[in-house]
């Protein structure tokens, strides 16, 4: 049996292709789904999830607010849901870390809250209470 380096060059550039394809795909969806959220954060978050079935959804949070938006009256929902009380970085964004805060826990957010004008921070594989951007 011979190898054709030839063809085995083919085979690669078509592997390569096809997942290069299917990254793009995924980067549009990702735009397409959570147009309000940092696509890296989203992608932080899925290879967490699909990583390591145990984590623990370790997420710091940046919600940033539309001008005008009452602030304190977010502060009190976000204690409310996550029991945690955010603190207030410049005039329109609220900062804080979650657990349990999975792809589809970040869409039931931004469905339960469609005055978020943008979400970003961070996901890390290891739980900590404190603030690390």
């Amino acid at each position: 049996m011979t190898i054709d380096r030839a063809g085995e060059y083919t085979k690669m550039s078509l592997s390569s292709s096809k997942l290069k394809s299917s990254y793009q795909n995924l980067l549009h969806d990702v735009q397409t789904l959570f147009p309000k959220v940092d696509q890296k954060l989203v992608l932080d978050i899925l290879h967490l999830e699909g990583m390591y079935k145990d984590w623990e959804g370790s997420v710091m949070l940046k919600v940033v607010y539309p001008a005008g938006t009452n602030l304190e009256a977010k502060k009190e929902l976000i204690f409310k849901r996550y029991q945690r009380v955010p603190s207030m970085e410049e005039d329109r964004m609220l900062r804080f870390k979650v657990m349990r805060m999975y792809i589809d826990e970040l869409d039931k957010l931004l469905i339960d809250d469609p005055q978020i004008e943008y979400v970003t921070g961070s996901a890390t594989l290891t739980p900590s209470d404190a603030y690390s951007a």
